[in-house]
């Protein structure tokens, strides 16, 4: 696990942490992230928790979070993203908890998501 909630972190976030196989859980929540969710994320196969909670973060969801396959935890709420929810994430098998209110998200909830939430 990697966390570094509450510290005051400017910037965006390395797309070097993709690069991180056994990472478990990855939590930046309450930071000063901006800029985009970097796609490498969805590298992480070991990823069960990722928590980019009340940050700036700008852009679209990435469709690369949807390879995620062992995360249950989806936490992205409080930030700027825009555009439309991926249909991608209704292919996480263990998703248990997906947050993304607080977002500029446009369109509906994808029909591949309806049936998790």
């Amino acid at each position: 696990m990697l966390d570094l909630s509450y510290n005051g972190l400017t910037g965006s976030i390395p797309p070097e942490l993709g690069s991180l196989p056994a990472l478990t859980a990855l939590a930046l929540t309450s930071n000063g992230l901006t800029g985009p969710i970097p796609p490498a994320l969805g590298g992480l196969s070991r990823l069960t928790s990722l928590f980019l909670i009340g940050n700036n973060l700008t852009g679209p969801i990435p469709a690369e979070l949807g390879r995620l396959s062992n995360l249950a935890r989806l936490y992205l709420y409080a930030n700027d993203l825009t555009g439309p929810i991926p249909p991608e994430l209704g292919r996480l098998p263990n998703l248990t908890g997906l947050y993304l209110y607080n977002n500029d998200l446009t369109g509906p909830i994808p029909a591949e998501l309806r049936c998790i939430l």
